[in-house]
């Protein structure tokens, strides 16, 4: 007697794998949220209960703070790119490594534009619940994107200056 296989070959009984492709999600996440600049797709990528640490805020995040950094990100350097150097799963979690690459031509609170060019290397990790983000860990060097901004800013004044002498 034949038993059935699905077209893997598997037995017609045997479980399937039906977890979901988390590294999609993850790649959605840089694609939607900061490529297309579209942070209202955060809640169908994150669950309401998410947590973030890392921020450059006091704390962890919520995914209402997720949205409002990512805003704040957008309209501070709104051609924000993230160039994706490794992506890799286990289980529940999704790692990148990554490279940030903007100008800074919006304001950030009472910061006006420097018209700075930053790169800032980083490090994220995604944890998984089912098929959206539970928590996620980054580690990004703030104090150089602040010293980056910084040399902006004198950069602009030495040319201001330099046009009165």
């Amino acid at each position: 007697m034949s038993r059935c296989s699905d077209a893997e070959g598997r037995p017609a009984d045997a479980p399937v794998d039906v977890s979901p492709d988390i590294e999609r999600v993850s790649r959605r996440d840089f694609q939607e949220v900061w490529h297309d600049q579209d942070p209202s797709v955060i809640p169908d990528l994150y669950l309401p209960e998410y947590r973030g640490h890392g921020f450059p805020v006091v704390g962890s995040v919520t995914r209402t703070g997720y949205r409002r950094v990512a805003g704040l990100f957008l309209r501070a350097f709104p051609d924000i790119r993230f160039d994706i150097h490794r992506l890799d799963s286990t289980e529940d979690l999704v790692e990148t490594e990554w490279t940030f690459e903007a100008t800074h031509d919006g304001w950030v609170g009472p910061l006006p534009p420097s018209g700075t060019e930053l790169s800032v290397d980083g490090w994220g990790r995604h944890r998984y619940e089912g098929d959206r983000v539970a928590e996620t860990w980054l580690d990004l060097d703030w104090t150089g994107l602040a010293g980056q901004l910084s040399r902006g800013y004198v950069d602009a004044a030495r040319e201001k200056v330099g046009t009165l002498v």
